[in-house]
């Protein structure tokens, strides 16, 4: 349609429309308004926000379609590898440079609203990966940045178009900020905890058979977990309704914390095999439940075990 020509009106300064005309409209900047967002604030936003699908793999968006239009990025494209002492360490946060292509890859912009959507019918390898690209958007200094609950099932649910494969995107401008140290841990962070050189408390985000040791990872050698350790199982801060995978209030994710961690008050540092799963109970520490001082243990289990000569306990 013909965009109607404004008539200028010198004098007062402002353009006029022809009587029963349409006036084109400009899209304002947007600011996500929580660490989630819902798929009706999403699709009112939808001309203002940058919507990423991200899942482990596209096969996770057989059953949903994928939010129509947006790119795809999987889990393995913003994580990195390096040799370790025993093995290849895995799943690690690439260098601001590498993750820097990898947004502008996917058009995101300095700036941007960015919403991430899961596959939303699924939380290990679908829900967890959507939490670990916002972790590392947060990381990296990004603070507008939301999940879309529910992702893509919820989406399709609320009216939004969603389509078998992504879209495409021109390139992006984002820039990588300075890496923020209070949200990432290392080794020799958590080494520090251990010895009483620093104080925090370990938080093993696994399951609870891998905490016990009656289950372990072929990527992690040993069964256990980390010495002083309690467990918060990451998937205690989802839940399914109709089969799609929604947050937790942040009054239940308090509730759980303090349910599963009494009399624990200050810093934490989430952990797991590999830095994957424990993103998504980072998230419901920090963002749903508004916790200060939770950092997450980049390399997790399989960097602790795989690089030096360090063990896990079992039943301490």
């Amino acid at each position: 349609m013909r965009v109607p020509e404004l008539i200028p009106v010198a004098l007062l300064g402002v353009a006029i429309a022809l009587p029963g005309a349409a006036v084109a409209q400009t899209t304002e900047p947007v600011t996500v308004p929580g660490p989630v967002v819902d798929a009706d604030w999403a699709l009112d936003h939808e001309g203002g926000i940058t919507l990423i699908n991200v899942s482990r793999r596209p096969s996770n968006y057989d059953a949903t379609g994928f939010v129509d239009g947006a790119p795809f990025v999987g889990m393995s494209e913003f994580m990195t590898e390096r040799p370790g002492m025993k093995g290849t360490i895995r799943y690690l946060a690439p260098s601001p440079e590498r993750f820097e292509t990898v947004m502008q890859g996917l058009g995101v912009d300095d700036g941007d609203a960015i919403v991430i959507a899961p596959a939303g019918d699924k939380v290990y390898g679908d829900a967890t990966a959507a939490t670990r690209l916002y972790w590392q958007l947060k990381y990296l200094g990004h603070d507008n940045v939301a999940l879309l609950d529910g992702g893509a099932a919820a989406w399709d649910a609320a009216g939004g178009q969603v389509s078998d494969s992504p879209g495409s995107s021109a390139g992006g401008t984002y820039t990588a900020g300075s890496p923020r140290d209070a949200l990432f841990s290392s080794t020799e962070d958590v080494e520090a905890v251990i010895d009483g050189e620093q104080s925090a408390q370990l938080v093993d985000n696994r399951p609870l058979a891998q905490f016990t040791g009656q289950m372990s990872k072929d990527y992690v050698d040993g069964s256990g977990y980390l010495p002083g350790a309690r467990p918060v199982p990451f998937t205690l801060f989802v839940e399914s309704r109709d089969g799609v995978i929604y947050w937790r209030s942040p009054e239940s994710a308090r509730e759980i914390v303090s349910a599963m961690l009494p009399g624990v008050d200050g810093p934490m540092i989430s952990y797991c095999n590999s830095g994957h799963v424990s993103s998504l109970a980072w998230f419901g520490m920090s963002e749903i439940a508004d916790l200060p001082d939770v950092s997450l243990y980049d390399g997790s289990l399989h960097e602790w075990t795989l690089d030096g000569d360090r063990s896990l306990v079992i039943g301490e």
